[in-house]
């Protein structure tokens, strides 16, 4: 949850341009090019957690401490957030414990104090932004290039609900592969060996070909995701939300790797919409050339 904490090495090692040597390769010697994963928050849409975080401090008394931070980490520490995330919790258990953890981090003493299920589904909705239409269609794109293509996300049921109304990921995609379907999250390597089978398993059916592990693409916002990706053995890049004037002051030393990791959790310091989807773009650029 939250836009993800950035370092200068995640920048300089994970931000990347993929080489279309393996694609090459592939499409030579297997008939198609590969496979390509793509994370849905933040790559495919934009997410809003300012919006979140409004929502649910408007449903707190007037003076009450508002914290959302330490509403999270209380859901944290309890499993709840992996709990939810992975399928294993119901959505009424869910909102009750959010609703308790709120009250908690709120300081809120008064018994007849009262939300419902619908007001933290409500505002628990609000942070699926808005569609990437030109990274949707980048997709596409690949798929003519005789790619298969997939999303791999951390989502909930409701936010799985959210985003179909925004995108037919299930229409648009060969692969969906949600959290809360198989009981894992990113970065746990087991959803990427789910995935990995999922994929092959298409690639199977489609082009009557095998996938190894280094004809997979993947690309998310969260550094972690995309070092568990390279670990299960994929070419995987990260997905740079940082907006120009904030990677200037780190390239000229105007700003420091702390406050760098500070900045890359704030929607000042970040991008959105087309300027997102151009950067999602650039990493793809030498595999929809040929």
């Amino acid at each position: 949850m939250y836009w993800p904490e950035i370092s200068m090495e995640d920048i300089n090692q994970l931000d990347i341009i993929f080489s279309d040597s393996n694609q090459k390769k592939c499409l030579k010697t297997n008939g198609y090019s590969g496979f390509v994963f793509f994370d849905i928050g933040s790559v495919l849409l934009d997410l809003d957690w300012d919006a979140y975080i409004c929502e649910f401090e408007k449903l707190l008394p007037e003076n009450s401490f508002k914290n959302h931070q330490e509403t999270y980490s209380l859901l944290k520490e309890e499993a709840v957030l992996e709990n939810w995330c992975t399928g294993k919790m119901g959505a009424y258990d869910y909102a009750i414990s959010f609703i308790r953890a709120l009250k908690k981090s709120a300081k809120i003493e008064d018994k007849n104090f009262s939300l419902s299920i619908h007001d933290i589904k409500r505002a628990d909705s609000l942070v699926v932004g808005a569609v990437r239409q030109n990274v949707v269609e980048l997709a596409k794109k690949l798929r003519r290039n005789n790619f298969g293509i997939g999303v791999l996300s951390n989502a909930t049921t409701w936010h799985e609900v959210m985003i179909e109304k925004r995108v037919p990921v299930r229409e648009l995609f060969d692969v969906t592969i949600f959290s809360q379907d198989i009981g894992y999250e990113k970065p746990n390597p087991k959803i990427y060996e789910l995935a990995f089978l999922e994929a092959q398993s298409f690639i199977l059916s489609k082009f009557n070909g095998t996938l190894n592990t280094n004809d997979i693409y993947f690309i998310d916002d969260t550094p972690l995701n995309v070092i568990a990706a390279r670990n299960a053995g994929w070419n995987a890049g990260l997905v740079n939300l940082i907006n120009e004037e904030t990677l200037n002051h780190v390239k000229s030393n105007k700003m420091s790797n702390e406050e760098l990791k500070v900045a890359s959790r704030k929607r000042e310091h970040l991008i959105f919409g087309f300027e997102a989807s151009q950067r999602v773009e650039k990493i793809f650029g030498n595999l929809i050339k040929i």
